[in-house]
């Protein structure tokens, strides 16, 4: 699967572990594999690829875990494995916010504050 602006990070926090492991891929594939396991996983994902954030959310470096973080939160180091407990459990987040058209079933934002507001504090552009 070639990457596109469909991708989405599929975000799974493992009990006991900070942080949080993450694979990149397409939300609706994801969601129809989630219903017919006999859609093959690289139609779903981006790359056979898992990545974590240390501190969690979205803004940490993500980076690849070892294979010892990978045997404590999954049991396994089989990255096959791995990316179906991701897929399985993982929670959906939509990293192109706000790249929806207007209008459309996934456009959440609150018309009343419209596109976002754009000002400089301390030197540092902030866009709401």
């Amino acid at each position: 699967m070639a990457t596109s602006q469909d991708d989405t990070r599929i975000i799974f926090k493992a009990n006991g572990e900070r942080g949080e492991f993450f694979v990149f891929g397409n939300p609706d594939l994801v969601l129809k594999w989630r219903q017919d396991k006999t859609i093959p996983l690289i139609e779903t994902i981006q790359s056979f690829d898992v990545f974590e954030t240390v501190n969690g959310g979205n803004e940490g470096i993500a980076g690849r875990p070892s294979k010892q973080r990978l045997e404590n939160a999954f049991g396994t180091t089989n990255t096959e494995e791995i990316i179906k407990q991701i897929l399985e459990q993982g929670i959906i987040h939509n990293t192109h916010k706000g790249r929806s058209k207007p209008g459309a079933a996934s456009d959440h934002r609150n018309i009343s504050r419209g596109q976002g507001v754009s000002s400089s504090y301390g030197g540092q552009a902030i866009h709401n």
